[in-house]
């Protein structure tokens, strides 16, 4: 019995590290982000938006992979930080569609579709001549379109 046991542990154990892989990877996130999704305080100030509903997390995938791999570029002094671009954090394409998944279905957001390895490759490619941080305002109308 304990043979049977010790098997199926050994057999569940890849399934239970997959799992928490896109909580592993938002780890680097969690900086500016906050362990709950809601952007880190500092003082009076957040150092960068709360995930949680966010029209862009919940929209088109592609756009979240872009944000991730280029960044946004500071605008005004809404939020304290830059968002860097984190291309070279998430590097493989597992990695990436992992933290774009937990992104996308934490913090209350509930999204049915998964981005797979081979979505997050055709990402990166579409995003591969993109040399600059995204500019915030140019996002949110690529989200208002894609929501249309």
């Amino acid at each position: 019995m304990k043979k049977l046991v010790l098997f199926a542990a050994v057999l569940a154990a890849p399934f239970s590290l997959q799992a928490n892989d896109g909580q592993t990877a938002y780890q680097t996130c969690m900086a500016c982000h906050g362990a709950d999704g809601k952007g880190m305080k500092a003082g009076p100030n957040t150092m960068a938006p709360s995930l949680a509903g966010s029209k862009l997390v919940n929209g088109n995938p592609e756009l979240l992979a872009k944000i991730i791999l280029k960044g946004i570029h500071k605008e005004d002094q809404k939020y304290m930080m830059v968002m860097a671009p984190l291309e070279a954090a998430y590097a493989d394409d597992q990695k990436l569609a992992d933290v774009i998944n937990y992104v996308r279905n934490s913090f209350g957001n509930k999204n049915e579709k998964k981005v797979t390895a081979e979505d997050a490759k055709k990402y990166r490619e579409a995003a591969k001549d993109i040399k600059a941080p995204l500019k915030r305002a140019d996002l949110e109308k690529a989200a208002a379109k894609k929501a249309e």
